[in-house]
């Protein structure tokens, strides 16, 4: 082989070698992107289940206030009652 084939054999492997360095530190980018993607998206998905978590708490919240609520509201009904149905029991004889 002759200095002027040897010559551009070097120069081609010159450029070989820097495409593949090139194509190495590409990969080690992507890489690191990926890995950096991937930390956001488990964070974002952390978080949506404690604000799931937090919303289901608060309805349950607001669900036993307002079994509550309706308890209370419920024995005021019941006492109305009552006290209609007494009021009319002692103010029905007058009235005749």
């Amino acid at each position: 082989m002759n200095e002027d084939m040897a010559a551009k054999i070097f120069r081609l492997l010159d450029v070989i070698a820097a495409e593949v360095a090139e194509h190495r530190r590409e990969t080690t980018e992507h890489r690191r992107e990926t890995t950096e993607h991937r930390r956001e998206t488990t964070e974002h998905r952390r978080e949506t289940t404690e604000h799931r978590r937090e919303t289901l708490l608060g309805f349950e919240r607001v669900e036993r206030r307002l079994g509550n609520l309706e308890t209370r509201v419920e024995s005021l009904e019941t006492g109305v009652r009552d006290f209609r149905a007494e009021f009319e029991r002692r103010i029905a004889p007058l009235e005749r």
